[in-house]
């Protein structure tokens, strides 16, 4: 009887059935998905297009709205970087919509701080977060060498008028010496100058001018000492960084020898032997870093009589003196000073030095004005030399029957009247590698004598008015060397290192003419450029 049928193939079809998102017109009414649809959607609005929609601002239909997504997860439907899962940031503001703000540990652009388990106000550089505020149990400092015992590290404050203190950092020791003999791991010295000379004790410590050596310093100015002497069997574990070391007037080693120079009288001969001005190391292997020695002097070598007796006066090392050592400097610059046999660095038979990426400048001697390798080893890489100027020999590099290695140095402007950059004498060996040699104003570029050997491999060695090699075949042309004009950035010849930059100026012919190996490439990933800013540790500077 009934004719209100609009699908009668169709029993889901009729008036007054369920309305479904189907596209069918299920109740027989004209129409088809209405939203009063059984399975309508809701959707939500997302007026700033990031993906995420408002809870609070809704519509439904079967199909999707413009302007409306499915999600009704966001926070500030206002602001597009606003949003769960989003990255947190500094800014009062609930980035990823998880109901906080500005949480530690998830701000990407929050300060580094390290945390202090033992409440000693210094941190343990192992353990950090990312926060926008000193979280409870962190500082912001990563000074602690063990955040376990809150008697290390030591603390020493050369301004803080007190030598009572407990070596904390609400009470410090003034005396830096006084902070080695009381630690068993670490000493940290706060921003000052500490006018004393410094020794330690045997026990290896990490001894750290924790705001760096511009603005820390050993001053061992009437002393009679060095500003830092380690000669009690320390091992590669103690650490010296961060500090300035001037004003040191080197170790006295007094030796005397009596012999009977005639029938009645005994004489005596003294000798005076002064040894490491700003450092001197013995029978020790420390790890230096961040260092400038600077203004150490030593005596000039001499002799006289008085009566029987003849005084003999010898120095060696004015910046830094290596005796049986194998120690690794990093980031050392060794200025202005002087001894008669290695105004910057000397060191014994008996040592292996390394150098890395440093300044020797303007460091004067009779011998070795720059570095004296007196028989023992010495690799020098990342090296800029400037200005180091001996009476007598080798102005950058004097090695008597020892042995050098350069990699990627720069020696410019170094002089003396043999062997203004290098000189290897007796039976040393001496090899560079992508390295310049320049500007010597008297004496040879390399010079080689006696039974001692060269090989220098893809350097560029060149002005230098004494001869650019002397005692070998120049390698020019063979072996990847060169000699052309380096154009340095920067390059006055005056003396003055002020105003030099030992950099590649444009055009340098150096650029990417070291050794082709990508083992050798710059810090940048290009071919090696030769010179103390190439290599793989190239930003050294």
């Amino acid at each position: 009887a009934d004719d209100t049928d609009c699908d009668d193939p169709d029993p889901a079809q009729y008036p007054g059935a369920d309305y479904y998102c189907n596209g069918e017109d299920d109740d027989c009414d004209g129409s088809v998905d209405e939203d009063d649809a059984v399975d309508v959607l809701t959707w939500y609005a997302d007026t700033d297009v990031d993906g995420y929609g408002d809870p609070a601002s809704t519509d439904i239909d079967c199909d999707a709205i413009s302007g409306y997504v499915s999600d009704n997860t966001d926070c500030d439907d206002t602001d597009a970087a606003q949003y769960p899962g989003a990255d947190e940031y500094c800014n009062g503001e609930d980035d990823d919509c998880d109901g906080a703000v500005d949480e530690d540990g998830e701000v990407l652009d929050g300060d580094t701080f390290y945390a202090d388990t033992d409440s000693d106000q210094t941190g343990d550089p192992g353990s950090t977060i990312l926060a926008c505020a000193v979280p409870t149990g962190y500082v912001a400092n990563d000074w602690d060498c063990d955040d376990t015992d809150a008697t290390e590290p030591v603390v020493a404050d050369a301004i803080s008028g007190s030598s009572s203190g407990a070596g904390t950092i609400t009470s410090p020791l003034d005396s830096l010496q006084d902070a080695i003999n009381a630690a068993s791991q670490c000493v940290i010295a706060m921003t000052g100058t500490y006018a004393e000379a410094v020794e330690f004790t045997g026990v290896d410590l990490v001894v750290t001018g924790v705001q760096g050596s511009d603005v820390t310093t050993i001053d061992a100015a009437g002393t009679s000492a060095p500003a830092v002497t380690i000669s009690g069997g320390e091992s590669s574990a103690t650490v010296l960084q961060g500090f300035t070391l001037t004003g040191g007037e080197g170790n006295l080693e007094l030796l005397s020898e009596e012999w009977a120079c005639t029938s009645m009288y005994t004489c005596t001969n003294y000798y005076y032997n002064y040894c490491g001005g700003g450092l001197y190391v013995s029978d020790s292997d420390p790890t230096v870093n961040d260092v400038l020695i600077t203004d150490n002097s030593l005596p000039t070598a001499a002799s006289y009589s008085s009566g029987y007796d003849t005084y003999y006066i010898s120095s060696y090392g004015g910046g830094a003196c290596f005796i049986n050592s194998g120690s690794v400097l990093t980031g050392a610059d060794v200025e202005y000073n002087f001894a008669d046999q290695g105004g910057g660095v000397y060191l014994d038979e008996s040592s292996f030095i390394e150098f890395n990426g440093g300044y020797v400048v303007a460091n004067d001697a009779t011998d070795g004005a720059g570095f004296q390798v007196d028989g023992g080893i010495a690799m020098l890489t990342n090296v800029a030399s400037l200005f180091n100027d001996a009476t007598d020999d080798g102005g950058g590099v004097l090695v008597l029957d020892g042995s050098l290695e350069v990699t990627n140095a720069t020696f410019a402007g170094d002089d003396a009247t043999a062997g203004g950059g290098i000189y290897a004498s007796g039976t040393s060996s001496a090899t560079t590698l992508n390295s310049i040699v320049y500007g010597a104003d008297v004496a040879e570029g390399v010079l080689v004598d006696g039974a001692s050997s060269f090989a220098g491999t893809y350097n560029n060695v060149y002005g230098n008015t004494g001869g650019n090699y002397s005692g070998i075949t120049d390698p020019t042309g063979t072996d990847g060397n060169i000699s052309s004009d380096p154009l340095f950035s920067a390059y006055t010849d005056d003396g003055n290192p002020g105003n030099d930059d030992l950099s590649l100026g444009a055009g340098s012919p150096s650029i990417d003419a070291g050794h082709s190996s990508s083992s050798y490439n710059d810090a940048d990933g290009t071919q090696n450029d030769q010179g103390a800013y190439g290599g793989p540790e190239s930003d050294w500077d």
